[in-house]
């Protein structure tokens, strides 16, 4: 009996040990914050909530509410509540609940929504008036982009003025029957907001062209997208049978993990020598303005000479795909060497974001570069805040990885030599598809073995050998695609030039081979854009 009474004393102590310590039970605190206190309508809502407890209990409820047109909503969710929320001024209400079912006081913040700027077609018109059946309609237009966003879609209409006819929903990528039409374009942002409506007028003549390889390969522009020539899946060609295969050595350094980061700190680090690249993608998910900077340290006891060429890192921008195109463009086309003189265990700064701009919550910067170095330099990419000064890196923690890739990998050039002389079918090269084609390395920050899947920042030549003409494409397999070759040592351009590669029947024109004269195609992953692609070779006795 003593004992139970004890035990119950005990506990009536500890019960009552907070009331007696802090006077009252500790209310949990509700906290929150907008990523910025200005949206336009339809822009994403970002709300950053950091509710707590003094007592540090567990938060196990959550109750957001708003007034919109004098009536109240509730949710436990507040993305739910922000979603096409008009133009005005509101004020979003937070609380919270413990463990011990007590609940914070309600914490309200602000944020405004403003009139939508939604893109600006300037122009729409075509190369030339006048096309023939089944003739591919060059279509040429300009358009600003406020916000510098996303592509979300485009609505196309077409109607045939001399027959009277109906209109018609889709791209007229070419058309089938003679007489004068009427196209109209609008353009349709990320953010849902539709652009104004451009109107322009072609007639399409009698004269008729049959859309098969002889017009494709020999009229077609190189990044054209290819339609209504192959109506099945690509993936159907035949394995190309006579490929070389050769590595270049070097370091490639990649950095991509986390891919939206979370906080300042140290994203990548690993010690190199020699030639090699850099490539870098991620996404600022922090709420704050920031910048990127990449840091290179010398490990030598002497000067060494750090050079980079081809920098072609682009951003902040909101962009994914149309960035990654973008740097592979301007990588394949170059740009000029910067030369590092780096003194015994001096550090330069061979990028920084700032410098052009602040990387704002949300945006990328993604791309890559060439180095090379006369000694032992070790490569810091780093995320820290955009006012602060480069010497803070050494207070800031390495960021932990995400399912995304971050490594160091020794082989910076893969050479096909891909053979299709006397071939009778359509033949096919699938790059990045097998995971024994993705390269191998360590992250350097843990020690773990790491693949990187589709071989980003990994420059691809194709050296192909022929004794017909042979027609050239490439066929998007992972998904979503927008890239850019380089072909025969001296033309870039993007692959495709208008809209974006994702159905397996759809294609982009990369060339013509003359016959026995062969070609080089240089081509490489871009940052957000899927792996494998498809390299399809034609002869020209399959063109009809």
């Amino acid at each position: 009996m003593n004992k139970l009474k004890t035990i119950t004393i005990v506990l009536i102590i500890s019960m009552l040990f907070p009331l007696l310590l802090y006077g009252e039970i500790q209310k949990p605190v509700a906290q929150f914050a907008f990523g910025k206190t200005t949206y336009q309508e339809g822009e994403p809502i970002e709300v950053i909530e950091s509710s707590y407890s003094p007592s540090g209990l567990k938060i196990v409820k959550k109750e957001w509410k708003i007034i919109i047109d004098g009536k109240q909503k509730t949710s436990s969710n507040a993305k739910s509540l922000m979603n096409n929320i008009k133009q005005g001024e509101y004020t979003l209400y937070l609380r919270v609940k413990d463990v011990n079912g007590v609940w914070s006081d309600f914490i309200g913040k602000k944020v405004k929504i403003t009139v939508p700027k939604p893109f600006i077609l300037k122009t729409f018109t075509t190369e030339k008036s006048t096309y023939a059946i089944g003739e591919k309609i060059q279509f040429i237009y300009e358009y600003d982009n406020p916000n510098d966003i996303n592509l979300k879609s485009q609505r196309w209409r077409y109607r045939n003025l001399t027959t009277n006819g109906y209109l018609t929903s889709g791209k007229p990528n070419y058309l089938k029957k003679p007489g004068k039409y009427e196209i109209t374009l609008e353009m349709q942002d990320e953010w849902g907001n539709w652009s104004n409506k451009k109107t322009c007028y072609i007639t399409i003549g009698q004269e008729e062209i049959v859309r098969n390889g002889y017009y494709l390969f020999n009229k077609g522009r190189q990044g054209d997208l290819i339609e209504g020539y192959i109506d099945k899946d690509y993936n159907t060609f035949d394995e190309a049978l006579k490929v070389e295969v050769q590595d270049i050595p070097g370091t490639l350094i990649m950095s991509n993990s986390p891919e939206s980061v979370p906080s300042s700190g140290i994203l990548y680090r690993d010690t190199s020598s020699g030639k090699g690249i850099m490539t870098v993608h991620h996404k600022n998910a922090t709420g704050l303005p920031k910048k990127l900077v990449i840091l290179a340290t010398s490990k030598e006891t002497t000067d060494i000479t750090l050079t980079i060429s081809n920098e072609a890192i682009l951003g902040p921008h909101s962009n994914i795909l149309k960035t990654g195109q973008s740097s592979v463009n301007q990588y394949f086309k170059g740009k000029a060497n910067k030369d590092y003189v780096i003194k015994p265990g001096e550090t330069v700064c061979v990028y920084d974001s700032s410098l052009k701009k602040a990387w704002e919550n949300g945006e990328i910067i993604s791309g890559l570069f060439d180095f090379n170095s006369t000694g032992k330099v070790t490569w810091t990419v780093v995320i820290m805040d955009e006012k602060s000064d480069l010497n803070n890196v050494s207070k800031l923690q390495v960021l932990p990885r995400d399912n995304h890739v971050r490594g160091t990998f020794n082989i910076i050039e893969r050479k096909y030599v891909v053979d299709v002389s006397g071939i009778k079918d359509p033949a096919k090269l699938v790059v990045g598809r097998e995971k024994e084609e993705w390269l191998e390395g360590v992250d350097a920050l843990t020690g773990e073995t790491i693949r990187n899947q589709g071989n980003y920042g990994l420059p691809i030549t194709i050296q192909v050998k022929n004794t017909e003409d042979m027609g050239v494409i490439l066929n998007a397999r992972g998904g979503a695609y927008l890239g850019a070759v380089k072909w025969n040592k001296t033309k870039v351009f993007n692959v495709p030039d208008e809209e974006i590669l994702s159905s397996k029947k759809l294609a982009a024109l990369i060339g013509k081979i003359p016959q026995g004269e062969g070609a080089e195609i240089v081509y490489t992953l871009p940052n957000g854009s899927s792996a494998p692609v498809l390299f399809g070779f034609i002869p020209s006795s399959l063109w009809k």
